[in-house]
């Protein structure tokens, strides 16, 4: 017994010591005089940028890009052979001509020769109707005297079928004629309306041929430019039934600043086998009189005014995900994820329907793929839509 006790003892003594130890080293639970406590560090939460969504209304405008085209454009060909004998000054690639104007001549002393043969031919066929006509009236004459009755055994006794040979050869001589006469004229090459040079390949002293080609013409009157639009584009669009009398559109060039005003032209009513989209048909008249001048194969951003759209929501692009969705913030800086309905897709703005299904509360303007609904996140920067209530948004979206 002696001896259990004093193996208590011992254990008992040696407990002491260490906690004696632990308390003189590491302090007490209450922040005595040892060491002060670890200090509660705070629970963090993932930052957002948000948007807060203001619904109202707005004037759709569709953006869409296209080629500048003359609406008039020709090879120029001779239409007659020969040399070349004269070429206008200002037939040179570059310039302007007005219709009518003369570009260049070819030798037509082949042409006056064939228009006065056509002329004598012409003459000597009249000559011959005239005889066959006289000899049909006496011919008449000679049978009423006769006393016969009745008509000839033959139509060549009176002379009908020779009036009519002579007057076709007349008339076949007589189209001779306008032919050698058209030929002629052929031979100076005139502008046939209104035109830019583009390049030019006939030359003083060349001999052409019937269908050489001279020079490439574009028309100066009018430029237009096609623009395809996909079929979302076209809902925001008027009806062919409603279209404006004067649908101003407004260009942009891609390149530069500069800037025109033309107008809808005519819509395409087939839908293109390789874009899968349907075309809108923009014009600009006297292009190359405007200032700045609107150059033919300028790459052209086109903006069409569209519907007004009510009740819609205006958010940045970047808020809808691929899913076509977008995450908002509660009350309660949780996440909650929802479906968007698109409106339309403008440059770096979205607009959403606003059919009840979205709460009126912060939309996050970049989210992550990491994101979860139930999410707690802390509120960053906070924007205000762009678009007031009821009011029209006017100015001009960029694509970025």
């Amino acid at each position: 017994m002696k001896k259990i006790i004093k193996v208590q003892i011992a254990a008992t003594g040696v407990a002491a010591a260490c906690l004696f130890g632990a308390i003189s080293l590491g302090g007490n639970a209450e922040g005595g005089p040892g060491m002060p406590p670890a200090a509660t560090v705070p629970k963090s939460y993932p930052k957002v940028s948000t948007v807060q969504p203001v619904s109202g209304t707005f004037e759709a405008r569709i953006t869409g890009y296209g080629e500048v085209t003359p609406v008039q454009r020709l090879n120029l060909a001779a239409e007659v052979s020969g040399k070349v004998v004269s070429v206008a000054d200002a037939f040179k690639s570059g310039t302007q001509l007005k219709a009518g104007a003369v570009l260049l001549a070819i030798d037509d002393q082949p042409y006056r020769e064939a228009v006065a043969s056509a002329e004598s031919a012409l003459a000597a066929a009249e000559v011959t109707l005239l005889q066959q006509q006289l000899n049909r009236t006496q011919a008449k004459a000679e049978w009423q005297r006769s006393g016969l009755s009745g008509s000839p055994d033959s139509q060549l006794a009176l002379y009908e079928p020779q009036v009519k040979a002579a007057q076709a050869a007349v008339d076949h001589a007589r189209r001779t004629l306008q032919k050698a006469r058209s030929d002629l004229k052929k031979t100076v090459v005139r502008a046939p309306f209104n035109a830019l040079v583009v390049n030019r390949t006939a030359e003083l002293g060349s001999y052409v041929q019937t269908g050489t080609e001279l020079a490439a013409l574009y028309g100066t009157d009018q430029v237009e430019l096609t623009v395809p639009l996909s079929s979302t584009d076209w809902q925001n669009l008027p009806t062919a039934s409603t279209l404006p009398a004067n649908w101003a559109v407004t260009l942009h060039d891609t390149e530069s600043s500069q800037h025109w005003q033309g107008y809808v032209d005519r819509v395409a009513q087939h839908i293109d086998s390789n874009t899968r989209q349907r075309a809108l048909i923009v014009r600009v008249d006297t292009p190359l009189d405007l200032q700045p001048p609107l150059y033919p194969g300028t790459f052209i951003e086109a903006e069409i005014p569209g519907k007004t759209l009510t009740n819609v929501w205006q958010v940045p692009a970047s808020a809808i995900t691929r899913n076509n969705e977008i995450w908002q913030v509660d009350d309660n800086h949780l996440l909650t994820k929802q479906r968007a309905s698109v409106r339309l897709r403008m440059g770096d703005k979205v607009y959403l329907s606003d059919d009840g299904s979205l709460a009126a509360t912060p939309i996050v303007t970049t989210p992550l793929g990491s994101y979860l609904p139930g999410m707690k996140v802390t509120l960053g920067n906070v924007t205000v839509s762009e678009m007031a209530v009821s009011s029209t948004e006017s100015s001009r979206q960029v694509t970025p």
